[in-house]
């Protein structure tokens, strides 16, 4: 548990607390105070947190054998409320192991970033505070939590996707080293610096891209995104942003059907249930030959599952065989470029999908 979840369970318990003991000894009227401590805190907690915390230097002291970035902690566990979402909040897990049975190279375990790095990377600190209410976290992560303790989230939900985040960033630092590497999670596309949405909290690809500009110099990258939905988190951060490329293939018919942040795509596909994997492939393929340019120094690709047909929430109708064939033309097409390789996992919202980029995987790497 990091040192910043477990001050807000002191604070959350010892405001309760507080209140009890004033409303018992003294009167109701009292027992406000506490009250109040409990609604204030986290004001008096974001100020210190963000003056105190600095920037860290990213580096890969030991270099993996296989760039692929994971931790258990990315699996996210609630006393059972995380299983209300249709998400599957395990799958990372279930992918990992599905790899470990046929590669036993070291993989990478990313650390938790320090706030210092997130706010050099552009996180807004009024954004970071509201997330320390679960009556506002709750509306993003589309589940009624707003009763629970914003601790509780924390240490149960936030605190796994901050940790995903700081691996998405870590893997893009592995993949300049390495040529590519896969975090095993991440993908959070309808997070941008200031807002989520969409079980998306915290902006990964957009605070990936800014560490590659901003600490590696890189002036030209590419996002590849074939999740089923818009990417509408990162588009918003990028809409004036020339030096950002992005290539999104999304159902337009399902959330989140955000025409502000269209602006910022530089190639659109629809896709639907009625899209064919043969579709599909001959429209990536050629989109790929069309806008991959040659001074592209880096490809972000968010892979998400949710276009396998069965999904609830995808509406598309694209083979577990189609997914596999899409990951193989994405990573051959980085490689033929010599572009640095960065895939995310994203969505996908049945168990099926989970044996599917297992697969995928393991042809990329094996």
């Amino acid at each position: 548990m990091q040192l910043y979840t477990i001050i807000d369970w002191f604070f959350t318990i010892g405001s309760l607390v507080l209140a009890i003991l004033l409303g018992v000894y003294v009167n109701g009227a009292a027992c406000l105070l506490g009250v109040f401590l409990y609604f204030i805190y986290p004001f008096i907690m974001e100020f210190s947190y963000n003056l105190l915390s600095v920037r860290e230097e990213i580096c890969i002291r030991n270099m993996p054998e296989i760039p692929i970035v994971y931790d258990e902690s990315y699996n996210i566990t609630a006393c059972g409320i995380e299983k209300w979402h249709p998400f599957d909040s395990c799958k990372y897990g279930n992918v990992y192991r599905q790899i470990r049975q046929q590669v036993k190279g070291s993989h990478f375990t990313p650390k938790m970033l320090s706030r210092g790095t997130f706010l050099y990377l552009g996180m807004s600190k009024w954004y970071l505070l509201k997330m320390c209410y679960s009556a506002y976290a709750s509306t993003l992560i589309e589940l009624p939590v707003f009763f629970l303790p914003g601790a509780f989230l924390r240490s149960c939900l936030l605190d796994s996707m901050l940790l995903a985040t700081s691996g998405s960033i870590q893997a893009a630092k592995l993949a300049l080293e390495k040529g590519w590497a896969i975090n095993l999670s991440g993908g959070y596309h309808h997070a941008s610096l200031n807002r989520g949405g969409g079980f998306c909290i915290y902006p990964d690809i957009t605070l990936v891209v800014n560490y590659l500009k901003r600490c590696c110099n890189l002036k030209k990258i590419v996002i590849v995104d074939l999740d089923a939905h818009q990417g509408n988190g990162y588009e918003r951060d990028f809409l004036n942003d020339s030096s950002v490329y992005i290539i999104d293939f999304y159902n337009s018919y399902i959330y989140p059907g955000d025409h502000i942040a269209e602006q910022a795509i530089s190639c659109f596909e629809h896709i639907d249930k009625d899209t064919s994997d043969q579709q599909y492939i001959k429209t990536l393929q050629r989109d790929l030959e069309t806008h991959l340019k040659d001074d592209m120094e880096f490809l972000i690709y968010n892979a998400g599952t949710d276009i396998m047909a069965g999904d609830p929430l995808g509406h598309c109708c694209i083979s577990a065989a189609g997914i596999k064939r899409r990951d193989e033309v994405v990573f051959k097409w980085a490689q033929h470029k010599k572009i640095p390789f960065l895939m995310l996992l994203s969505g996908g919202y049945q168990k099926e999908n989970t044996f599917a980029i297992g697969e995928s995987i393991l042809q990329l790497i094996t």
